[in-house]
């Protein structure tokens, strides 16, 4: 299933004003400190490139440093974490944060301190540093325990569930998703309450496998998702919903679900909302053995991603079709798809290991990043080794069903012989048959042996029945001959049988020896 916890961070934009379109010339004087931190804003806000922000931000900084009161610093870093957050400067943007955190601090603004210590927890959430963010969002939320500010605690206790979802302690995460449901439905927070919805369904389907809890949750959030047109969120959970029926084999409800959520980014014009329903959709097709269809539908949405630069969901889909390949029994696709997913697999690794070799090298000495470092290298090997097993695995395979194949067309071949044989036997058994009723018919209507007759006990019906036979007339000629139907005569014949101790007409003309 597709994780979509909503990752309610909340971002406090303070002071956002930023909306101009070219960098403005700097004014000079202390007494247009206020104008000049705009500009300033102004300008970082115009900029896209990484680089030249951080470089422009570098000169802003030594420029200012001196020349700021409390006031215009908690102005000025406030903004500037929001444009390095939009940035993904995330560690600078704690920085920032923190310095406009001081800066309120000394101006005795207990509010916005704590607004930054969100912003700050934040950014070290989606850092990675989790624990870090966990100690700060339980300072903030001491803080407006204290102020019995409902809205903003029940953010933060929402924030610290993330966290701890994240850090892999469900049952800490549940609680403070909880205490902030609680809160948001005593102030009637309806959005926010379909949020929280959400985000307890997350907890039990990924951290709990508890479909019916999901489901319930689910299910609440999108109900007042659609009824508020939150056409994004509601789609989101729908896609949610219709993954658990598909791991329930429910696929008419899956259909449905699917449908709404392709339905609602097709009207948004979500390039990758569309191809997230596509693969979704691709993975229903598949699991109901339409594999044209499944193929057709993750081949759709594979266009997307690749148009996207959207590694991880190529690699996703890919997995997808060298399943259906194997499935249908195209060792050829199966490998080449394969092959695939070992590349992206080795590109995606590479990225990260870069990453976290990177991270290493910035957060501990030289001796225990050398052994980090090592176990890495022996986890990249170990990976490596895996793919080449995987690889060796479905050869192995295709060679297996080959053989496998080849031992059904032999059987298949060795039982159409003897089924030929068996055939002609047969027919030589009519044959030998016929022949003997010939010879029987031959005889005409000569008289039985008496002798035999009496011995055998037949009645005289049942001597008719036999002189007839030995004339050669079948069952439907002989019950015409004597007025009765055909049941009637094989009941005779059946009787004549026990009588004669015999088991077919042949033998019976036999043991009465006609004369």
């Amino acid at each position: 299933m597709i994780k979509s916890s909503f990752y309610l961070l909340i971002v406090i934009l303070l002071f956002q004003n930023c909306t101009s379109d070219s960098q403005k010339p700097i004014k000079e004087g202390d007494d247009a400190n206020d104008n000049q931190i705009q500009y300033y804003i102004d300008n970082l806000s115009s900029i896209s490139n990484n680089d030249s922000l951080l470089s422009l931000a570098k000169v802003y900084e030594n420029t200012l440093s001196h020349k700021l009161s409390d006031e215009e610093k908690s102005a000025y870093y406030s903004k500037l974490g929001v444009i390095l957050y939009q940035h993904s400067f995330l560690a600078k943007a704690d920085s920032s944060f923190y310095k406009a955190q001081i800066a309120f601090s000394n101006l005795g603004d207990s509010s916005s301190v704590s607004h930054m210590r969100m912003n700050r927890a934040a950014m070290n959430e989606m850092e990675g540093n989790f624990e870090r963010a966990v100690v700060i969002y339980h300072e903030v939320i001491e803080y407006f325990k204290r102020t019995n500010d409902s809205a903003q605690l029940a953010n933060s206790y929402s924030n610290l569930g993330v966290a701890y979802q994240t850090m892999e302690l469900p049952e800490n995460s549940l609680e403070y998703h909880k205490k902030a449901l609680t809160l948001r439905k005593a102030i009637f927070d309806t959005i926010n309450i379909a949020y929280s919805y959400n985000n307890i369904g997350v907890v039990f389907m990924e951290d709990f496998d508890n479909v019916d809890s999901a489901l319930y949750y689910y299910k609440k959030a999108y109900i007042i998702f659609k009824d508020k047109n939150a056409l994004y969120e509601s789609s989101t959970v729908s896609n949610n919903i219709g993954h658990i029926y598909l791991n329930l084999k429910e696929f008419e409800k899956v259909d449905e679900y699917f449908a709404y959520s392709y339905k609602v980014y097709d009207s948004l014009n979500m390039e990758q909302g569309r191809a997230e329903i596509l693969r979704s959709y691709g993975q229903l097709y598949f699991a109901q053995g339409n594999d044209d269809m499944a193929v057709k539908s993750l081949i759709s949405s594979l266009e997307i991603n690749e148009i996207a630069g959207n590694q991880k969901e190529i690699l996703e889909i890919n997995r997808i079709l060298s399943k259906i390949h194997i499935a249908d029994g195209d060792f050829v696709k199966a490998i080449r798809t394969m092959q695939i997913v070992n590349k992206l697999s080795d590109s995606i690794l590479n990225i990260d290991k870069q990453k976290a070799i990177a991270d290493i090298e910035t957060k501990y000495q030289v001796k225990e990043k050398n052994k980090t470092i090592e176990v890495l290298k022996l986890e990249e090997e170990l990976h490596i080794k895996q793919i080449r097993n995987q690889t060796i695995f479905i050869v192995l395979l295709s060679v297996i069903f080959g053989l496998i194949i080849l031992v059904l067309v032999y059987i298949s071949r060795q039982n159409r012989l003897q089924a030929k044989h068996l055939r002609l036997e047969l027919h030589n058994y009519l044959l030998r048959i016929d022949e003997m009723q010939s010879e029987i018919m031959k005889k005409g209507s000569k008289q039985f042996n008496n002798d035999k007759l009496k011995e055998f006990d037949l009645t005289s019906r049942e001597i008719e029945v036999l002189n007839l036979i030995s004339q050669g007339f079948k069952n439907s000629e002989i019950a015409n001959s004597l007025f009765v139907s055909q049941n009637t005569i094989k009941t005779h014949i059946k009787n004549i049988y026990v009588k004669l101790d015999v088991k077919n007409r042949v033998e019976a003309l036999r043991r009465v020896d006609t004369v």
